[in-house]
């Protein structure tokens, strides 16, 4: 296996710009997800990689050796699709050892890779059907075996798992986990599910618009997002968003929403948004809303809008004005339409957002030492 660098790529089509100085490094044996939406330019980027698609400019290194004038059979890279692109007519042994024939691999070595990849994949018994008569989930490990008996520097994979169910989705998310972990394989896998990304990537590169918004650890994502469009799209349910003006209120800082709303700022967090151009945007996630069905002082009164038991929780949409809110309650919590609750947002889990950048604003600690929104981000994206 190898590593895969990424050192600022263009891709252009006419005036339209599809990937826009993208720039990250994968780690030999890392796994990392690009994420975004349709449109992004993550699939285009992955292309690149594979060399199915001409850099505009910028360049591509797999390990130390620059790939950019390769043709993609010499890349020595091998794709999962989302469509299996199995041959019909052909057993999965044979599916999996085409690739090596066409390398002119001697037989005995064929028998052996072979067999080798279908015990990793758990598909031994599996070797004398042919497609048809495969699940979904099986096709897709053959798929990946097609794939891993190359013994490639590096899997690029792209939506490998959206043609299936969402339980058999769920349990290939494991599998494919499990599998990086065992063979130690370098993965650039392209997905639309941040869940996907979250659960199973080392890192992630979440892109919007052909740019590369945040690149790093899940956790750090979903914890530090650098901005409004990362804030949204990471985590489900999506990070409630709400547009606010700084002010001031019972002589310490507070939040002022366009609604009329007023929330009271903790000392840290009105120092930092006091670093913003006077507006903000406030992000707060669903289990960290507080709920009460009587009113309390600084909290901020709502109405229920619906309420969605799931089982282990329950989903509670609120209207916050014009806007609607979401917290999450235990399983037993119930309401009905139009009924009051007040809410109050946990202090040490808000986010803050400059409204005019929609960069995220830096923390106390870097305010009292003079960073600027700018080096937020940068603080974000370190590591």
């Amino acid at each position: 296996m190898a590593g895969v660098t990424l050192r600022e790529i263009v891709k252009e089509y006419g005036d339209v710009v599809a990937v826009d100085h993208v720039s990250l490094e994968v780690q030999d044996g890392e796994f990392v997800a690009l994420v975004g939406p349709s449109g992004c330019g993550k699939t285009t980027t992955l292309n690149l990689v594979a060399g199915l698609l001409e850099l505009t400019d910028g360049d591509i290194l797999i390990g130390d050796k620059l790939i950019n004038d390769l043709d993609p059979k010499d890349r020595d890279l091998a794709m999962v699709f989302q469509n299996y692109a199995l041959y019909p007519n052909k057993k999965v042994y044979d599916n999996l050892a085409f690739p090596l024939k066409m390398r002119g691999t001697p037989k005995g070595e064929i028998a052996a890779r072979v067999r080798k990849t279908a015990e990793i994949l758990s598909i031994e018994h599996l070797l004398d059907r042919k497609p048809k008569q495969l699940s979904g989930g099986q096709q897709q490990r053959v798929a990946l075996g097609r794939a891993l008996v190359r013994n490639p520097k590096a899997f690029l994979m792209d939506e490998p798992l959206s043609n299936l169910d969402a339980k058999l989705r769920v349990q290939m998310r494991a599998e494919l986990k499990r599998f990086h972990q065992e063979i130690g394989a370098t993965v650039l896998y392209v997905t639309h599910d941040q869940m996907e990304a979250v659960t199973m990537a080392d890192k992630m590169a979440v892109m919007s618009g052909g740019v590369l918004q945040q690149y790093g650890p899940p956790d750090e994502v979903y914890r530090h997002p650098v901005n409004v469009f990362v804030a949204g799209f990471v985590g489900s349910p999506s990070m409630n968003l709400l547009r606010a003006a700084v002010t001031a209120a019972d002589g310490q800082g507070a939040l002022r929403g366009t609604e009329g709303w007023l929330h009271p700022l903790s000392p840290a967090n009105a120092r930092r948004a006091a670093a913003s151009s006077g507006d903000v945007m406030v992000g707060i996630r669903h289990n960290q809303v507080h709920l009460s069905r009587e009113e309390r002082p600084g909290w901020v009164e709502t109405r229920v809008y619906t309420v969605e038991p799931t089982g282990d929780l329950t989903y509670v949409h609120l209207r916050l004005g014009g806007q609607l809110l979401v917290a999450s309650a235990d399983a037993e919590w119930r309401a009905a339409p139009d009924d009051r609750v007040w809410v109050e947002f946990d202090q040490g889990s808000l986010h803050l957002f400059d409204a005019q950048t929609e960069l995220a604003l830096p923390l106390a600690d870097a305010v009292a030492s003079g960073a600027t929104v700018g080096s937020a981000r940068a603080m974000a994206t370190a590591g």
